[in-house]
């Protein structure tokens, strides 16, 4: 078995109430980390209100059932921690507001310890277009359930605020209290896309990825000195309840590996580039997606 060296150590995992973040958060308890649980339930400003149509249809992925998921709490998530001897709390805090970004290490010090690595896996996403309203009228959804809007100051800030500068608070707070207690290693791994580089129909989203995949390489050259690397793991689809069982099946078909990913797959990733076999790597984009980037 091999040994990771994340045992004791204090992980911040940012929307870890389900998916990708949840299957995060229980790896590296069961390394033997200590896992503060960040997650905000961003609720109908993002994906919608669900109509009474909607609601019947939360137990198949799709629209209905990433609302459902999107607002669930971490509860299950915390027991099935500590039912297994580990080591966790979590905390409900909104991104954008700058304020709440020591308040999170503030919680995981007082209640786990000096935080060690950093994980930045919470995300924002509407599905914004260059394309006029009037024109997207009379357009398909994106994957037929997501409705699409023109690009506006709200959709594109809303999508930077979590997806960029939460990264980049959360990076410069960090480095402020790793160097203040004179650490000598450290972890901060940000969760981007395979898309990050352009993608059509969702374009603040991926633009606000791209963007965090920068301070990325900025920060590995700036906090390499201290201990500390930094890394981008990127995704290709995952489906963490978003995609339709029909799209699913479409979309499969391009992939070379013939499947779409499982939040264990990114989990996995995430726990090797925390771990002392990752010591000499920093700067780096880590494609996980089944082959769908090279």
């Amino acid at each position: 078995m091999i040994d990771t060296g994340l045992a004791g150590k204090v992980i911040i995992v940012t929307g870890a109430n389900h998916g990708m973040g949840a299957a995060m958060a229980a790896a590296f308890a069961k390394q033997g980390a200590k896992v503060l649980i960040h997650y905000y339930r961003a609720g109908a400003e993002a994906y919608g209100e669900l109509s009474e149509q909607d609601t019947e249809k939360t137990a198949v992925p799709g629209r209905a059932y990433y609302f459902k998921m999107q607002t669930s709490s971490p509860d299950e998530l915390i027991m099935k921690i500590r039912d297994s001897g580990g080591e966790c709390v979590a905390l409900e805090s909104d991104l954008t507001e700058p304020k709440n970004i020591p308040k999170i290490f503030d919680t995981a010090e007082q209640e786990l310890g000096p935080v060690d690595i950093v994980v930045n896996n919470a995300a924002y996403s509407r599905c914004d277009t260059f394309i006029p309203e009037d024109v997207l009228k009379k357009q398909p959804q994106f994957v037929d359930q997501f409705p699409k809007e023109t690009i506006s100051a709200q959709s594109h800030d809303k999508s930077f605020a979590v997806n960029s500068r939460a990264v980049a608070l959360m990076t410069a707070e960090f480095a402020k209290r790793y160097i203040a207690r004179k650490a000598t290693w450290g972890r901060i791994i940000n969760i981007s896309s395979d898309g990050a580089f352009g993608y059509s129909e969702v374009v603040s989203y991926y633009a606000s990825k791209w963007a965090g995949e920068s301070f990325t390489r900025a920060a590995a050259v700036e906090l390499g000195p201290y201990g500390i690397t930094v890394n981008t793991v990127s995704p290709g689809a995952v489906n963490t309840g978003w995609l339709p069982p029909e799209t699913e099946k479409n979309l499969v078909g391009t992939y070379p590996l013939r499947r779409l990913g499982r939040p264990e797959d990114i989990a996995n990733a995430v726990i090797f580039m925390a771990s002392i076999q990752a010591n000499w790597i920093t700067g780096q984009v880590l494609f996980i997606g089944g082959g769908n980037r090279m």
